[in-house]
């Protein structure tokens, strides 16, 4: 089925998705995957939702992946659509301290905003104390909507809390032609995800690398409980040879810059 070569996911939600679907991953050539922290689909009712969910990532999940030869990261939060019950997040953010240093995580992510208010807002703060006083890389969530609002208010935080010259521990995730300058320039690294309907298509997202370059880009699929497509990262590689693109310029935006990013957190252990 594949014959574009290896491709690395650094935004998928498996928790969502059947043992199917990594089969199908496996045969479209995707051999790494990183899953950051979403929502449970319903609302939560304890602490301990969020703790199962997070063992769940970091113990079952990693094993249901590797039977398809897939390597698989995990990042934790408590997720910006799950930030604005109080108290249940502050009291969930305590019990993430727990986990943070298991094997296999990676990151702090998502984080950041949904609808953009105050209370997404400190959450998003305090995870980002965390991962600076862990020496920890950061996924950052751009919200659906209001997507101009919510890279400014990013970069007004990230600015205040004196990140700037720590950009590049740092992935901005779900730009869009809006927003991925801005992201760019802060010099952060910029996620493209192609999702039906509510992101980007594959011929935006080249679109997208062909205005803004190669450098910091990679594509993510961000599969989860909606209607999304888990080989995205090979369907958009597919469509960029047709485009054009050099296979050296195909990896890299579909493997080698996820690589490049997440290889910086000593937990990540997978080399090609």
């Amino acid at each position: 089925m594949n014959n574009l070569g290896r491709f690395f996911d650094p935004h998928i939600h498996m928790y969502s998705r059947t043992t199917d679907d990594y089969e199908s991953m496996s045969k479209a050539g995707i051999e790494v995957i990183v899953q950051p922290s979403f929502w449970l689909g319903s609302p939560r009712t304890s602490v301990g939702t969020f703790e199962d969910y997070w063992e769940h990532m970091i113990s079952f999940e990693t094993q249901r992946s590797k039977e398809y030869g897939i390597d698989h990261y995990v990042c934790l939060s408590v997720n910006p659509k799950e930030s604005t019950v109080r108290p249940l997040a502050l009291d969930a953010l305590e019990a993430m301290s727990k986990y943070i240093d298991r094997e296999r995580v990676v990151a702090i992510g998502e984080i950041g905003y949904n609808v953009i208010n105050e209370l997404e807002d400190e959450l998003f703060q305090l995870q980002l104390d965390i991962a600076v006083d862990k020496k920890m890389l950061t996924m950052i969530h751009l919200p659906h909507v209001n997507k101009k609002d919510g890279i400014e208010r990013t970069k007004s935080v990230l600015k205040n809390k004196n990140l700037m010259d720590m950009t590049n521990k740092i992935l901005i995730d779900h730009n869009t032609e809006e927003t991925i300058e801005k992201t760019l320039e802060l010099g952060c690294w910029a996620g493209l995800t192609v999702y039906p309907i509510t992101k980007l298509s594959p011929s935006r997202a080249i679109d997208i690398i062909e205005k803004n370059g190669l450098d910091k880009i990679m594509i993510n699929s961000s599969a989860d409980w909606g209607v999304s497509n888990p080989v995205s990262v090979p369907v958009v590689a597919e469509e960029m040879k047709k485009r054009g693109f050099s296979m050296n310029d195909i990896e890299k935006v579909t493997f080698y810059n996820a690589f490049e990013f997440f290889k910086q957190s000593t937990k990540f252990q997978w080399r090609p």
